[in-house]
């Protein structure tokens, strides 16, 4: 009985001080080295190792990954470059320089067609891109954050419509493109809260003007000028839209204005009147429409002209002058 104790004292401090072995730090400058004393105790104890054993206790101790990488690690064989892959040379020498900010020309290699929109129509909104822009290629669909990172009409704009228009991209769609609105329902019956000029035209000059809506004339988008000739025929043939405009005011087209020089365009209504006019001997056929009539439809006295034609007796006797110059546009001439 007390043999089978000592054996079994035996294999318990075989097995105490197989552990204590193992857990031992191990000598960076020694690795691979075992303390004398520990060896020498389980010599004592233990049966002489195999020789594979042996041959293992030898072996380097483990490294890090790292640290195997980096043993390991050669410079890149260019013949493991895929050939038809064309790489410019240049190395660390293109990233001396400080960058610098990008020109509108810069953007537009990549943003074309915002490029173009600008040109075309971006009215005043043909500035740098970097005064509107001052985030860059941030967008991140993960984290939804376009109208995070995307400029505010407010930077520059503050109310120009009025506190009753403040979301702006309702009628300014593109951005790049601002003047080009397209009418929508927020537009009709609002258009006097801007356009107050036009909209007290119509109110004050009632015509057939007054009663269509904006958008029969400005169709299509907003700042539309329609041609006349959607409506009206011409005057005169080839008759251009700047004639018509010369005339009459589009918003009071009542309102005839002219100038002289216009009195082809008068023959269109006055064609009798003009065929008098440009036959007669008198010194009338050499004055002009307007200078008579510097309001459409005004009958001038003669006295605007001639103050005093006759002496006081006869202009008493006869005081219409048509009574005996019967036609002003065509008066008899003394021979």
């Amino acid at each position: 009985m007390k043999m089978k104790r000592k054996v079994l004292y035996n294999v318990v401090a075989v097995f105490f001080i197989s552990s204590a072995i193992s857990c031992m730090p191990i000598n960076a400058t020694e690795r691979g080295a075992e303390p004398k004393e520990t060896v020498a105790s389980a010599a004592m104890t233990e049966p002489a190792p195999e020789p594979a054993a042996m041959e293992a206790e030898k072996a380097p101790a483990p490294m890090l990954m790292a640290q195997l990488d980096m043993q390991d690690a050669k410079p890149v064989d260019p013949k493991t470059i895929n050939p038809a892959r064309k790489i410019t040379p240049g190395g660390s020498a293109l990233y001396e320089k400080a960058p610098e900010p990008l020109t509108v020309t810069q953007c537009a290699q990549c943003h074309t067609s915002v490029f173009m929109k600008i040109k075309n129509n971006g009215g005043r909104h043909q500035i740098h891109c970097q005064d509107c822009h001052q985030l860059f290629h941030a967008y991140n669909p993960t984290k939804n954050n376009f109208q995070e990172i995307m400029p505010k009409c407010t930077q520059c704009h503050v109310e120009p419509h009025g506190p009753q228009f403040t979301d702006c991209m309702t009628c300014h769609i593109i951005p790049h493109t601002p003047l080009n609105v397209p009418l929508n329902d927020l537009l009709e019956g609002q258009c006097g809260n801007c356009h107050t000029g036009p909209s007290g035209e119509l109110t004050k000059y009632p015509s057939k003007h007054t009663e269509q809506g904006c958008a029969t004339c400005h169709h299509t988008k907003h700042g539309n000028i329609p041609s006349c000739m959607e409506c009206h025929d011409t005057h005169i043939p080839n008759q251009t839209l700047e004639a018509c405009k010369s005339c009459h005011p589009v918003h009071k087209p009542l309102e005839i204005t002219y100038e002289a020089g216009q009195e082809t365009t008068c023959s269109a209504c006055h064609d009798g009147v003009y065929e008098t006019w440009t036959a007669s001997p008198s010194k009338h056929s050499g004055v002009s429409c307007v200078d008579c009539h510097p309001v459409h439809g005004q009958i001038p006295q003669c006295s605007m002209c001639h103050t005093q034609p006759h002496d006081p007796k006869m202009l008493a006797k006869f005081p219409r002058c048509l009574d005996c110059h019967i036609d002003p546009h065509n008066p008899p001439v003394n021979k």
